[in-house]
């Protein structure tokens, strides 16, 4: 019977060990698993949190028509950025511009507030992404004024930003701050011009305003959540979906320094337990990897299941024991027996009952005598293990809690004794190990009474809620932040229902309307709206389809008087799940009256150049008329001067008349030369222009055929491009190749081998190639600073003994070159010959 009894025994003490061991390990895994959870939630919180301030500071853009540099400080200022949003290094604003812009961007921002500014615009790119802002400036003063398009991983980010139009977080980079750089991301939120909802990537290029942006330092970001962890969990930070060596962008213990490519469940072997989550931030996905510590494994490896087994088999062996002693008696063998398994029976239940609490923590508290027990977990919550805190009395738990909370605790439980509540139910603050105060869910009640009716045993559970009470704290700044920005806001914000009834008004709303809440509440929309306002019903329409809608009404005052408005309503649910809207208001009147003015002087100023332009036409064709009556009339005496002089020159024998002869002859020869070139000048303007395809190569050869022809003696090399065809009037673009390579024949004759060339160039002009036409020779030159008078009638610029000529041919040929929509000019220097330009606005066929 002993022998049965001790059999029995350490079997039912075997499986309670082997149970209460698997029980341990089941929750050290559960444990781990909402460890992994909320490091993975508050991990994903702290690389978002940046988003909160971006669309602050976009709220700010869309809320004002322009930012300047004094108004972005105040609005970082306002932030907190060290106690709200750890990590972030400040928020900047990137202002995107053509490479062309950029001296006027940059004069621009030295005359608001930043008279040192100047653009680092290293790169290539014909576009730059330039930091227009950051803040705090003393802090991120190397961003200042950077290209961050210059920089590849960025330009990626910048440009998924803008394709997309959502917030987007860049791959890891290396952040410059004023006194250090570390490994980050660069948060970015595009910022469209108000009004616009732009829903494709050409729409959001043509609205933007800029990029908002926030450097986030890992670091600092992670070290948060390090202190959340309370040494319970190692983590590792991977940039990607892929966790590989090259990816590594925060190791918490360093473990994964010295690995090289793929990381897998191999490099945690020595952990107890190990999980992957996926973390989702600013569009991409990154992945975190926890594993236990020592610090949670020696947590896990209870000795309960040990001290069962040898309590239980002690116990086993003295029942065994009293069993055999106590054979004689079969009626007190069976009642010690019994004695003894309830006892065993009780241990048990004890010790099961604390393992099972130690989810939460348990203790015990003799009231009468102040001896208190305490497991491991209350002393892992406040720093410590329990053998540092030894002996444990009370005195011990009140030395470590918040004076300001003892005379509220014990007033809890003098109403627990005195019966006026059924549990004692408290939060207390508690000193941790580290000097910071963490928050404690105390709860218990009385178990044992004395004779007297005064508490003698007390026991109960205790849990950590730090984070609870720290994300309660959160949201309370949140709401108590916005409701400033609600509070103070320069333009009107309504809230109000679908059906027009007026909710809530902030200041800025009362004062627009000129009205009290309760006043603009009784009136509602149909009050505020004015309902001869057409606009009203497709605005309403719009915002029931897309759930929210921007545009201008026309508005009543609490005077009667009528003001334009511009609004942006957006659709949202309350804490009921009923339907509101919150609409943002902006008194435009003066803005429209501006408008107004500014169309009235546009169409005033169009009648005055209308009227300039018919004086400036009369006057050209009196001009024009004038010159080539006089040029007309003096052909025939010109013509009769001519013949004369030379029957004169027959009947004059004496040398000194021959001479003055000759000289009459050649002026009268020189003035006719005038009066064809003025007669010529006159004409070009009554030509009508015929454009169609003409060879230019095929006129040019053809002219400088003739030039040969009319002196073939003179050496010369002639390269003329082929397949030149453009659209002109092919008379007067002949009237141009005879002029340019005339004058190119003419100025060369002096040198020992005539050289002329004819062909084309492209010349970049912005980012349109422009086709340039032109001729070179390389003839006596002139000085360039003569060569305003090159294309103005009857200048030159050599006497008429060196060169002949009347100085109207440049003249009319830039006037046929400017009826072509073209340009014309010339390059050259002295005994270095002459390159003479022109372009046609025509385009080639």
């Amino acid at each position: 019977m002993a022998g049965l009894a001790l059999a029995v025994g350490l079997v039912f003490t075997g499986l309670g060990a082997f149970w209460v061991h698997d029980s341990i390990q089941a929750e050290a895994r559960a444990r781990f698993g909402r460890q992994v959870d909320r490091l993975q939630s508050d991990v994903e919180n702290r690389l978002n949190a940046p988003l909160v301030g971006l669309r602050g500071a976009a709220g700010v853009y869309a809320a004002s028509h322009s930012v300047e540099r004094a108004e972005f400080r105040a609005y970082v200022e306002s932030l907190q950025l060290q106690r709200d949003f750890p990590g972030v290094r400040g928020y900047g604003f990137l202002a995107w511009m053509l490479r062309d812009d950029l001296g006027r961007f940059v004069s621009a921002e030295r005359g608001d507030g930043a008279p040192a500014f100047s653009v680092n615009a290293a790169g290539s790119a014909p576009d730059l992404y330039v930091v227009k802002y950051i803040e705090p400036e003393a802090d991120n003063h190397p961003l200042l004024g950077e290209d961050l398009g210059a920089d590849a991983v960025r330009r990626e980010a910048i440009e998924g930003a803008l394709a997309t139009g959502m917030p987007t977080l860049s791959k890891a980079v290396m952040l410059s701050g004023a006194s250090r750089q570390e490994r980050g991301f660069v948060y970015l939120l595009p910022v469209f011009r108000t009004g616009t909802d732009p829903s494709t990537p050409a729409q959001r290029r043509a609205a933007l305003v800029g990029l908002l942006f926030a450097p986030l330092a890992v670091g600092e970001v992670m070290s948060g959540a390090v202190a959340a962890v309370q040494g319970q969990a190692d983590f590792e930070l991977f940039d990607g979906a892929r966790a590989t060596a090259d990816q590594l962008i925060y190791d918490f213990d360093g473990h994964l320094a010295a690995v090289r490519g793929e990381i897998g469940p191999a490099h945690y072997a020595d952990r107890l337990l190990h999980a992957s989550r996926a973390i989702s931030a600013g569009g991409r996905t990154l992945t975190l990897h926890v594993s236990s510590t020592a610090a949670f494994e020696a947590q896990a490896a209870s000795p309960l299941p040990a001290l069962l087994g040898l309590g239980g088999a002690a116990l086993s062996l003295l029942l065994a024991i009293c069993i055999w002693l106590l054979g004689s008696s079969r009626a007190r063998a069976l009642a010690a027996a019994q004695r003894m398994t309830l006892s065993l029976a009780h241990e048990q239940q004890r010790l099961l009952s604390m393992v099972e609490g130690t989810n939460v923590g348990t203790w015990e508290w003799n009231v009468q005598t102040g001896e208190i027990r305490l497991d491991e977990r209350w002393a892992g919550i406040i720093g410590y293990t329990l053998g540092e805190l030894q002996p444990v009395s009370i005195q011990t738990w009140r030395g470590q809690s918040h004076p300001d909370d003892l005379a509220r605790s014990d007033a809890l439980l003098e109403q627990h004794f005195a019966g006026q509540t059924s549990y004692y139910d408290f939060e207390a603050r508690m000193r941790h190990k580290d000097g910071r105060w963490v928050w404690v869910l105390v709860r218990g009640r009385v178990s044992a009474w004395t004779d007297r009716r005064r508490p003698a045993l007390m026991a109960g559970t205790l849990m950590d809620i730090t984070e609870r009470q720290m994300a309660q704290l959160a949201l309370r700044n949140s709401e108590e932040h916005f409701r400033q920005l609600y509070e103070t806001s320069l333009d009107g914000i309504l809230q109000t229902r679908p059906d027009g009834q007026v909710l809530h008004a902030n200041p800025a709303a009362c004062e627009l309307f000129g009205m009290s809440l309760d006043e603009l509440r009784q009136r509602g929309r149909h009050g505020l709206v004015d309902p001869g306002d057409a606009r009203l019903e497709p605005l309403l329409e719009e915002r029931q389809r897309e759930g929210k809608a921007y545009g201008e009404l026309r508005m009543l005052r609490s005077d009667g008087s009528y003001f334009e408005c511009e609004l942006s309503s957006s659709m949202y649910l309350d804490q009921g799940n009923q339907a509101c809207a919150n609409i943002v208001l902006r008194d435009i009147t003066v803005r429209k009256r501006s408008e107004a003015r500014i169309t009235e002087l546009n169409t005033e100023l169009e009648q005055r150049v209308k009227r300039r332009t018919a004086q400036l036409e009369a006057s050209n064709r009196d001009l024009q008329e004038f010159a080539h009556s006089v040029a007309h009339d003096l052909r025939q005496p010109i013509i009769a001067i001519g013949g004369f002089s030379g029957l004169l020159e027959r009947m004059v024998t004496d040398p000194h008349g021959k001479h003055y002869l000759a000289r009459i002859k050649a002026g009268v020869q020189q003035a006719g030369e005038l009066t064809e070139a003025l007669l010529a000048l006159a004409n070009l303007s009554r030509v009508q222009l015929r454009p169609q395809a003409v060879d230019l190569s095929a006129i040019a050869r053809s002219v400088m055929d003739n030039l040969q022809q009319q002196d073939s003696r003179r050496v010369a090399s002639i390269c003329i491009e082929g397949n030149l065809v453009v659209q002109a009037d092919p008379m007067l673009l002949r009237l141009v190749m005879e002029e340019l390579l005339g004058n190119a024949w003419k100025f060369t004759s002096r040198q020992s081998c005539t050289e002329i060339s004819f062909g084309v160039r492209e010349v970049a002009v912005g980012e349109v190639a422009q086709t340039v036409y032109e001729v070179r020779d390389n003839g006596v030159g002139f000085e360039m600073a003569h060569a305003g008078k090159l294309f103005r009638s009857f200048q030159r610029l050599h006497s008429q003994v060196d060169f002949p000529g009347v100085g109207v041919g440049l003249a009319n040929i830039r006037r046929i070159i400017v009826r072509h929509g073209g340009q014309i000019w010339a390059q050259s220097a002295i005994g270095q010959g002459a390159s003479f330009c022109f372009t046609l606005a025509y385009p080639r066929p």
